[in-house]
């Protein structure tokens, strides 16, 4: 285990194994519902599932072994959503053609993250804008996590309320499950157990499962999952997934493509976008995380970021040759280092058990959400801390990290909470004429992002 150094990390093999178990299934809801929001428009369900599994993989191992870093990759919400309703809705691109997109994001991502895209990206937003980062991301897990469980729901005009708790039925339990698994988490926590949050997600899934069955509140016919299917989803996958699409989507893109100016240019911008949209997500998590868990020195400098950023870029990249759209460090994996992942180690196990999660999509898909929505809730806590660090006597930094904070969890966005963030500090400060507050790569982040607004 030389080359995850578990000594110098001051871990152990244990430890880390376990870390990368508690990262693997907090995020497996992931697995669900990115298959399921892009599935359907050109792809099998199944097809996307696998590829998201093999490309996690490969992402993770680079992680651990190449970047030495703890950081779970795994597949991403908002470029899920950005590659179903903007590639494949709002601009008409079918999926092998956005595939395609993806693919060339993915190379002039891998081209600038080696150049030092991370901390160019860094280096461009304020303190501020950082800490609101780290906050907004935080709350946006949390908000995951009470959605997950049921407890958030969608009410009229769109707005959302608290479930309804006033009859116990299969619904409510599952949210008291979750308000009991984070009540394990803070006593183990207290006591001085080792992984609080693993424990309580085991603690939690016993009472789930053991008041499910003694109260019949859990519908047991659901676990019941067949593996017939499982050669067959290969097959497609395959057929499918593996290099035809992606094949199928550059033929769509530039077979008989006319000298029309707006179309080349939109997709010139498009990919453009598409990697900003990537490069920018995964920079704010990683910052976000890192800074979480002491991983920067007295200096401010992250000593991993390079090589963290560039094995997100490398495995998107890979990721399009199987079928999988975009892929990014998923916030989730600091459950894991939560549960004490210190090195490399922990990503590698995560890598591996999404990889065996393609060969066992049934049992997969039927882990209940409510048993790590607890770690969801209680990530987003830690998360918080980073308010404090916010300059809220400058309105020029307290409001851009406002608007951050809030339309992170708000929208559902990681890339859109920053994105408006960035955008609002260089107009506040331009308006209160404190122009040496900007600096001159945070114009180009703000144009990228202002053709996807305004132009796209």
């Amino acid at each position: 285990m030389k080359v995850f150094d578990l000594q110098g990390n001051n871990t152990n093999l244990v430890s880390e194994i376990l870390a990368g178990v508690t990262s693997f299934v907090t995020m497996s809801y992931l697995l669900v519902q990115c298959p399921d929001m892009i599935g359907g428009h050109g792809a099998a369900k199944s097809t996307i599932y696998i590829s998201m599994c093999i490309t996690c993989f490969i992402g993770c191992i680079l992680m651990g072994v190449w970047a030495k870093q703890p950081f779970v990759i795994g597949p991403s919400i908002g470029l899920s959503a950005y590659f179903t309703a903007m590639l494949m809705t709002e601009l008409k691109y079918d999926y092998a053609e956005a595939l395609a997109i993806a693919f060339f994001a993915g190379l002039i991502y891998v081209a600038l993250s080696l150049g030092g895209l991370g901390n160019m990206i860094f280096s461009a937003l304020s303190g501020s804008m950082k800490n609101g980062i780290s906050a907004g991301l935080g709350l946006y897990i949390a908000m995951i996590g009470l959605k997950n469980s049921g407890f958030l729901i969608t009410g009229e005009g769109g707005n959302w309320k608290f479930a309804e708790m006033s009859v116990i039925n299969e619904d409510s339990f599952a949210i008291l499950i979750m308000f009991a698994g984070l009540v394990f988490i803070g006593f183990f926590k207290r006591i001085g157990m080792p992984f609080p949050p693993l424990l309580g997600i085991l603690a939690s899934g016993a009472l789930y499962y053991g008041g499910g069955k003694f109260f019949g509140l859990v519908n047991f016919s659901l676990f019941k999952p067949g593996f017939n299917e499982i050669n067959g989803n290969f097959g497609t996958w395959y057929k499918q997934g593996f290099l035809i699409n992606l094949t199928k989507g550059m033929g769509g893109l530039f077979s008989g493509m006319k000298p029309d100016v707006k179309l080349i240019l939109t997709l010139i911008i498009t990919i453009l976008v598409c990697t900003m949209f990537n490069a920018t997500e995964s920079a704010g998590v990683v910052y976000a995380m890192a800074k979480n868990h002491g991983k920067f020195d007295e200096h401010g400098n992250f000593g991993g970021l390079k090589n963290t950023i560039a094995s997100n870029s490398v495995a998107s990249v890979i990721g399009t040759l199987f079928g999988c759209p975009m892929v990014a460090v998923a916030p989730e994996s600091t459950a894991g280092i939560c549960a004490q992942g210190k090195s490399g180690l922990t990503a590698v196990t995560a890598g591996i058990l999404f990889l065996l999660a393609a060969f066992f999509e049934p049992v997969v898909t039927y882990i209940p959400a409510t048993l790590t929505a607890c770690v969801m809730v209680y990530i987003g806590f830690t998360m918080l801390g980073a308010v404090k660090e916010i300059d809220c006597s400058d309105i020029g930094e307290g409001v851009p990290a406002l608007l951050t904070i809030t339309l992170i969890p708000l929208t559902s966005s990681i890339i859109d909470g920053i994105a408006i963030g960035i955008i609002m500090h260089i107009v506040v400060n331009i308006c209160i004429f404190k122009l040496k507050a900007i600096k001159p790569i945070e114009f180009i982040i703000a144009f990228l992002f202002g053709l996807h607004y305004f132009f796209l």
